[in-house]
């Protein structure tokens, strides 16, 4: 047996940058980060900085989510009417009203066919809802002989029929409201994009 033992060489450690002073060094040991205690010191201030700034961020979205959560369906259900009745009225942007025609109105309604408070399960149901002048959907309540007239001649009577026999009670969720409100800021941002583009 030849005498000697076999040396094992170290691999020499390949050189990092450092996250503070972002000099290239080789490190003295397997887990040194930085290149000297100064910059250590400076690391270790940064990440107690970024562990409290992250307690704080997560502290704001549980009190966000807290006082989200304290307000009602009603709130929701609202913000979400908002959301669809603006893509509404910029899906149906330039046809006029669905009562009477007009396209120089003072103001324009997204105007529901069957009304919120009669059929509260077709709130969100695009056929059911359509670009209306101010003075048709408050002041003649809906205008709704005209409206009908024009909703066939858009949609179909069998789709007209279709709304008109559809009477099934729908009780929405919070996270239903919020899927809808999320689909319909989706499609607005799409009309809106086409709209710039085709300017």
């Amino acid at each position: 047996m030849t005498g000697g033992l076999n040396v094992l060489k170290a691999k020499k450690p390949k050189p990092k940058k450092c996250p503070i002073c972002k000099t290239k060094f080789t490190p003295d040991r397997p887990l040194q980060i930085v290149c000297s205690p100064l910059c250590a010191n400076k690391y270790q201030k940064q990440q107690k900085e970024n562990q409290q700034k992250q307690a704080e961020d997560e502290s704001r979205r549980n009190w966000r989510k807290r006082k989200a959560d304290a307000k009602p369906l009603s709130h929701w259900k609202n913000m979400t009417q908002r959301v669809f009745n603006d893509y509404i009225r910029a899906r149906d942007r330039g046809n006029g009203c669905i009562s009477c025609g007009i396209k120089n109105a003072v103001s324009f309604h997204a105007g529901h066919f069957r009304t919120t408070k009669a059929a509260s399960q077709l709130r969100f149901n695009e056929d059911n809802v359509h670009l209306q002048c101010s003075a048709c959907n408050v002041h003649k309540s809906g205008d709704i002989g005209p409206y009908r007239l024009n909703l066939i001649k858009k949609i179909g009577l069998e789709r007209v029929m279709a709304l008109e026999s559809n009477n099934e009670e729908h009780r929405y969720t919070r996270e239903e409201l919020d899927g809808i409100r999320a689909l319909y800021r989706k499609k607005l941002r799409d009309i809106e994009k086409q709209h710039l583009e085709a300017a």
